[in-house]
């Protein structure tokens, strides 16, 4: 089984060192991990910075904690990877940093829309105020798509995040009035060799992973190439939360294996069959809720 998505404490939002996370992996039955601590840092104010030096040496300390971590737990496979958040003025900046650092792994992601972060902080609700559901999810797969036109990660984050706050305005949401928005994304994610994550943290906010099965479904009609997973957890506790929902997501979505990646290369295939093996043994399919559709 693989995490590709956590956060310790060297994201602005994670708790705990890497070896507390690695630990619970160990615990789980997980075999490979990848943390992706967020690139940019959060500071007193609540605003977030994304400064050349500074990440740099962060990320070359998180360097020496996987090689650490690698000689603890010898079992386990552990790599470095990061999280981008895109906005236009940082795109040099990320660039200039994933060339200098030797990651295993890029996601790029969307929380900010129209200045409103949509997946958290004091103000995650204003950004859905006065406008409906059609105009809200538009405009943050717009946001997907100009991502999509800098391309500079492997696979993206969490593809309809927007849901996570935006179910308590307006309910569960179905993608397909939303398709003529989505599927050129996935082209082009095709296109470029970007993969797809499923990312399992939906599963306690909405109600289902991130994203919704019929986006995986068009994701592999259009050749997406790489579908990973992780549970985007920021503390150990919770490190293989809804790992179970998401590998049934996949199967019931067609896909047939998750990618590991090495040197920004995928280098690992995981099939779901062996993944719901681990759901099975670890869980119990008694004990894992049924996927919201």
């Amino acid at each position: 089984m693989i995490n590709c998505h956590f956060h310790d404490d060297r994201s602005s939002d994670g708790v705990d060192p890497l070896e507390r996370h690695c630990a619970a992996a160990v615990d789980a039955g997980v075999r490979h991990v990848c943390v992706t601590n967020h690139a940019e840092v959060m500071g007193p104010d609540g605003s977030w910075s994304a400064d050349l030096e500074e990440m740099r040496g962060r990320f070359a300390a998180v360097l020496e904690s996987v090689r650490a971590c690698r000689e603890l737990f010898p079992g386990l496979d552990v790599r470095l990877g990061i999280e981008l958040e895109y906005r236009r003025e940082w795109t040099d900046t990320f660039d200039r940093l994933t060339s200098e650092v030797p990651f295993d792994f890029v996601l790029g992601s969307v929380h900010i829309v129209d200045g409103f972060n949509v997946s958290g902080g004091p103000d995650r609700n204003r950004f859905f105020v006065d406008r409906p559901q059609s105009v809200a999810y538009t405009r943050y797969f717009e946001e997907i798509e100009e991502m999509l036109g800098w391309g500079g990660f492997d696979v993206v984050s969490h593809f309809d995040l927007v849901k996570r706050y935006g179910h308590g305005h307006y309910g569960g949401y179905d993608p397909a009035p939303f398709e003529s928005r989505i599927r050129p994304c996935l082209e082009r994610m095709a296109d470029r060799g970007i993969g797809i994550e499923i990312n399992t943290s939906g599963v306690f906010g909405p109600g289902t992973p991130y994203p919704e099965r019929q986006i995986l479904e068009w994701a592999r009609q259009a050749g997406v190439p790489y579908l990973t997973i992780g549970t985007d957890s920021h503390e150990p506790a919770v490190f293989s939360h809804g790992l179970p929902e998401g590998i049934r997501l996949a199967r019931t979505a067609g896909w047939e294996d998750f990618t590991v990646f090495e040197g920004r290369e995928p280098v690992v295939r995981v099939p779901v069959s062996e993944a719901e093996a681990w759901a099975s043994q670890r869980a119990g399919d008694a004990e894992s809720p049924e996927i919201q559709q």
